[in-house]
């Protein structure tokens, strides 16, 4: 009798045992789970860092542009002159692009047509501000002219300084000023102007510019182009 109260008493035992093993396991379940919905419910209230506004300029970027441009001349006859220029950057290091470009033009008046056609390439410097990016470029080429039975040609460098302008999201506002030298043509000139960026797609792009020749007062000349980008 006393061997059977004594296995009861141990099965009772056991049988509290489990239920308060079995009580603690779904305390801890219970715990987590609101843990985990406290954890879901937090990570969700949180509200996400916006993402930066994309640049849509041209600098640090790989490009080639063509454009078309119609140059008005001062001299005197012929008045216009009208031509193509080709444009290749590739960047280099951070803040850094190499640049190649070749400009042709034709001016033509009776009998009298001439011809000038530059090839140049060098490198921008530039900086990356919130309101901007500053840069300087340097170039050096060769710059060849051919007309009235005369054909010559002539060493020739350009020094720049401008700021590129995010304006808004798509468009880009670059004014500019170029100093550009031509050692055989004993020519000096200043280069003024402003050149406008709208972009199309995220490879394409507008490009239109209007620039001032200051060479001397009476051979001044005012460029306008129009011409496209593509980015890849």
């Amino acid at each position: 009798m006393v061997q059977l109260t004594a296995r009861k008493n141990k099965r009772t035992i056991t049988m509290k045992q489990k239920t308060k093993l079995k009580s603690l396991i779904l305390t801890a379940a219970a715990s987590l789970g609101l843990a985990l919905s406290a954890s879901a419910q937090s990570a969700t209230a949180t509200v996400p860092e916006s993402a930066p506004m994309p640049y849509w300029g041209l600098l640090g970027t790989s490009y080639t542009g063509v454009a078309f441009n119609y140059t008005q001349l001062d001299a005197g006859a012929p008045s216009a002159m009208r031509g193509a220029e080709f444009t290749f950057n590739q960047p280099l290091a951070a803040g850094y692009d190499f640049n190649l470009g070749y400009d042709w033009g034709r001016a033509s008046t009776g009998s009298v047509r001439l011809t000038d056609q530059d090839l140049n390439l060098g490198a921008t410097a530039f900086t990356k501000l919130d309101w901007g990016r500053p840069f300087v470029q340097a170039l050096a080429g060769w710059e060849w002219r051919r007309g009235g039975g005369v054909s010559d040609s002539s060493f020739a460098y350009t020094l720049g300084t401008g700021v590129e302008f995010q304006l808004a999201q798509p468009f880009v506002l670059t004014p500019y000023i170029n100093f550009v030298r031509a050692t055989g043509f004993d020519r000096s000139e200043f280069d003024m102007g402003v050149k406008g960026t709208y972009r199309l797609t995220k490879q394409w792009s507008l490009t239109a510019g209007l620039q001032y020749d200051a060479v001397r007062r009476d051979k001044d000349a005012k460029e306008y182009t129009f011409g496209v980008n593509y980015q890849y």
